[in-house]
């Protein structure tokens, strides 16, 4: 994957509020329009290109929409769900013992703990976080909407880890990256069997062994 540095990034969408269109800004740049298209999707046009792509995406948003909608979570699916999560972005045993869920999507973070509080039965003082963020964040507006976000008390975030950001693309609305742990290696090894046992049934003839 080609990386592109921040200030091309920016003058890409000053490009665009002035209103050039991509195929314009991909010409102009050499950079492919589907590319250019994630760094402008939040900044309004109103070519006709732009309306109709909105309008397939939102008709494309809806079409399955009601599956979401009429969902019914209980404490079984919900076990399910996060297990799953847990399955794709969490730390396994042995590597550690200990619940740990990790990601910078704030939406997926919440679900996930939201998830584990539905499915188990939960000790709150069990949960730690901490957060990874760039020396360009203020470490104390992120500490309060994470907290507030996750609804885990300041006092249970430990220290930060602050990086520099690198010259690469920016990560538009980056509110860090926010590791959940939760110490009980009894639960951790519970969620494992769940998405094990799921693999074992869905995977035609099951999963080999480790």
């Amino acid at each position: 994957m080609k990386f592109y540095s921040s200030d091309i990034v920016e003058k890409i969408r000053e490009e665009r509020r002035k209103g050039f269109t991509l195929r314009q800004l991909g010409e102009k740049f050499n950079i492919p329009n589907n590319t250019i298209s994630i760094w402008v999707r939040d900044i309004k046009s109103h070519t006709n290109s732009f309306l109709v792509a909105r309008k397939r995406e939102e008709s494309s948003r809806n079409e399955l929409k009601r599956v979401g909608d009429n969902f019914k979570i209980d404490k079984t699916t919900a076990q399910i769900l996060v297990s799953i999560l847990y399955w794709c972005e969490g730390s396994k045993y042995p590597a550690t013992n200990n619940l740990s869920f990790s990601n910078s999507d704030y939406y997926l973070v919440k679900l996930y703990i939201e998830l584990l509080r539905i499915g188990f039965n939960i000790n709150e003082r069990k949960f730690r976080a901490r957060l990874q963020i760039h020396t360009t964040h203020n470490y104390k507006k992120e500490l309060t909407f994470w907290s507030k976000l996750l609804k885990i008390s300041k006092k249970q975030f430990e220290r930060p880890t602050v990086t520099n950001p690198t010259k690469n693309m920016k990560r538009l609305s980056y509110r860090g990256t926010c590791t959940i742990k939760y110490y009980d290696v009894k639960l951790q090894l519970n969620i494992m069997g769940i998405y094990e046992a799921l693999g074992k049934r869905v995977i035609s003839g099951g999963l080999p062994e480790r």
